[in-house]
């Protein structure tokens, strides 16, 4: 597991489950998949941190689109919106 990920978790007291390290390994390895699971399982973090795991420290990121999230519903867009903000602040110091 990266490192900035796991101190993230390791800042909140949580542990990933399974399927999250699953998906991260697939993620890496540049694999396809569908992942499904029932609300408030984990599914963003899961998906989020793998993609942010493929990215060098914030400093080194270049200046281009990387990742492209699509969501259904607005309430769930801003919902996840500041979910993948604040991840993605604490996870790249």
């Amino acid at each position: 597991m990266d490192e900035r990920i796991a101190a993230w978790f390791a800042q909140r007291g949580w542990e990933p489950f399974g399927f999250q390290r699953q998906v991260w390994q697939a993620i890496a390895e540049r694999r396809s998949g569908l992942l499904h699971a029932s609300t408030g399982s984990g599914k963003t973090l899961a998906v989020w941190f793998g993609a942010l795991a493929r990215h060098p420290a914030a400093e080194e990121v270049p200046a281009r689109l990387s990742v492209l999230w699509i969501t259904p519903m607005r309430a769930l867009a801003q919902d996840t919106a500041r979910a993948l903000v604040a991840s993605a602040a604490s996870a790249r110091r």
